[in-house]
């Protein structure tokens, strides 16, 4: 449905604002059509129809200027819109963008354009305001549209959850749109079974059961398809499989197939990582390398693997960065058929060397600090992150100050030190600096 709006007059206080020469320099149209539908399992499918149909509805409003005979005053914003309501009035989505560049450009410039553009999934069909406009302009158009639609029965939020997270899962019985009620008998229901699976079992167990009366109660909104839903929750349901399967008496020859659904998902586990480093701080010379200790356990078989590697596989990416720098770099790769069907318990120290931390990287400092990032990676998706800022020193004489010195200093005196390794006193100004070889901020 393509719509070409009509330039109406201003009014209220944009009416004193607004000088009327500038309306033929003008055009706009607006755009409301269905861009795909969703089949059973939400999957788009494209919608190749005439009309509108209820699913993923793409709106646009274009406004198209052409080179104006001379300036006008616009306001620094010009609201211009698109929004989409039920005929309830209640709004389903909206989008405002900012119109003042392209107007105020008009007499520089040759015809331009600005197009404002909005994808929204509508689940519910019936009957709908599509309204566009520029206020400042006197521009408004509304247009009363209607979303047909078919009955459902969709299943939705039942595909994969971690352990620690809890079920909920929701079935909807839509009545589609137009739909006549009087097919109704009072006696629709629905029931309902889920099973579980355990870990390395074959055998699948009937957990739960259920059955709920579809009323299909729409007296309160008759001009939108009346939807039923059936919700099911599990406080942090076990690791396994599980199997729910729905049926209903309900529009059998409608829905065909879709009178049964049913759904297969998994709890599964996550890959727990834990890092740490050696030290915090090092000495240039003294120190050759940092390492970093990690641990990873992952105690679930069922695993799925998908790009970018052929087989299951962990990847540790880990790097040192000095004064801005990146000194150090690399990987572990652990990428093993058996992480699909073996619990994973592994402890790796990883080191990261000095070799290319040079002293031009201290500058006029004699002690700078390092930050260590270190990720795991699991079938592409971040799994564990951890950052680390160590401190880095010259050397030991350079410094003028050990470990033990430190030490001795913060039990004798409480002194402090700067990040050059300089002695401050006890009371320094606001900042941050080194007390018994760690940094504390003073504020």
């Amino acid at each position: 449905m393509a719509i070409a709006l009509m330039l109406g007059s201003a009014q209220g206080l944009y009416a004193q604002e607004l000088d009327p020469n500038l309306l033929q320099f003008l055009a706009t149209a607006d755009t409301l059509y269905t861009e795909h539908i969703a089949d059973k399992d939400y999957a788009p499918v494209p919608w190749e129809k005439d009309g509108l149909h209820a699913g993923m509805e793409m709106a646009q409003f274009t406004l198209f200027t052409r080179r104006s005979d001379k300036e006008y005053d616009v306001p620094e914003y010009v609201d211009m819109y698109i929004r989409l309501k039920n005929c309830y009035g209640e709004l389903v989505a909206e989008k405002v963008e900012d119109a003042n560049t392209t107007l105020a450009f008009m007499p520089y410039g040759d015809a331009d354009f600005l197009v404002l553009s909005m994808k929204t999934f509508i689940e519910q069909g019936g009957e709908y305001v599509f309204e566009s406009g520029i206020p400042w302009l006197g521009i408004t158009k509304t247009s009363d549209v209607v979303l047909v639609d078919e009955p459902t029965v969709r299943i939705n939020d039942m595909n994969q959850l971690k352990t620690g997270s809890d079920l909920n899962g929701q079935i909807l019985f839509n009545t589609g749109y137009p739909y006549d009620h009087s097919r109704l008998t009072g006696q629709e229901k629905a029931e309902w079974t889920l099973c579980y699976q355990a870990p390395n079992s074959k055998e699948r167990v009937e957990i739960d059961k259920g059955e709920m009366a579809l009323t299909f109660d729409n007296s309160k909104t008759p001009r939108l398809a009346a939807i039923d839903t059936l919700k099911i929750f599990r406080e942090k349901p076990e690791l396994g499989e599980y199997y729910f399967e729905v049926k209903t008496d309900w529009e059998k020859d409608a829905l065909g197939d879709m009178s049964l659904r049913n759904s297969l998902f998994q709890v599964v586990d996550t890959l727990r990582a834990n890092a740490t480093i050696d030290k915090e701080k090092y000495q240039l010379g003294t120190d050759k390398q940092l390492v970093v200790n990690l641990s990873l356990d992952y105690g679930y078989p069922f695993i799925h693997t998908t790009a970018p590697d052929s087989i299951p596989t962990v990847r540790i990416r880990y790097q040192i960065t000095a004064d801005g720098e990146k000194v150090f770099s690399d990987s572990l790769k652990i990428a093993d058929q058996n992480l699909a069907v073996e619990p994973l318990q592994r402890n790796d120290q990883l080191a990261m060397n000095f070799d290319e931390v040079t002293d031009d990287l201290f500058g006029d400092a004699d002690m700078m600090e390092i930050y260590v990032h270190v990720t795991v990676e699991f079938d592409g998706n971040l799994q564990y992150t951890a950052d680390f800022k160590p401190l880095l020193f010259k050397s030991e004489s350079t410094v003028g100050i050990s470990d033990s010195q430190f030490a001795d200093k913060k039990s004798s005196s409480n002194m402090l030190f700067d990040l050059q390794g300089r002695s401050v006193g006890t009371n320094p100004a606001n900042g941050i600096y080194i007390q018994d070889g760690k940094k504390v901020i003073i504020k």
